[in-house]
């Protein structure tokens, strides 16, 4: 392989790696502004009456739970920054008691983001609104 082949596969996988990098802190940055919006939220509401979709997301969330959320398993993972605006989203369209108009619009950017990182994002959140509804749906009865 010669010289110029070497250097290019070397560079794209640098610029890969930094891609893949980049990717996951975007993640994580989500994930933080969804934690800091919640808190925002739980000073407004009474957070165990969500028990049953805390209970749905915390499945998928490892060694911890959402309310109080660790390691970096869990704040750089797709799957759990989906979770956490769908928990984030079932909460302020439950609540009636307080109006959470700037609340919303935040979530409402944060979702956007979160299905603009890649395609597998939108199935996901798809997917999981329709489980975490059922799931909901099966304890509550």
């Amino acid at each position: 392989m010669s010289y110029v082949n070497k250097h290019l596969a070397r560079t794209l996988e640098q610029q890969h790696k930094r891609s893949v990098r980049s990717l996951f802190l975007k993640i994580q940055d989500l994930n933080n502004d969804c934690v800091l919006l919640r808190k925002r939220l739980e000073q407004h509401i009474d957070i165990k009456q969500y028990k049953e979709a805390i209970a749905y997301v915390d499945q998928f969330v490892s060694y911890t739970t959402i309310l109080n959320l660790k390691f970096v398993t869990n704040t750089q993972n797709l799957e759990v920054v989906v979770l956490h605006a769908l928990l984030l989203e079932y909460i302020i369209e439950s609540e009636t008691s307080f109006s959470f108009e700037y609340e919303t619009n935040l979530l409402h950017g944060y979702i956007q983001e979160i299905l603009a990182l890649n395609d597998h994002a939108s199935t996901l959140f798809t997917n999981h609104k329709e489980k975490m509804h059922r799931y909901i749906e099966t304890q509550t009865t």
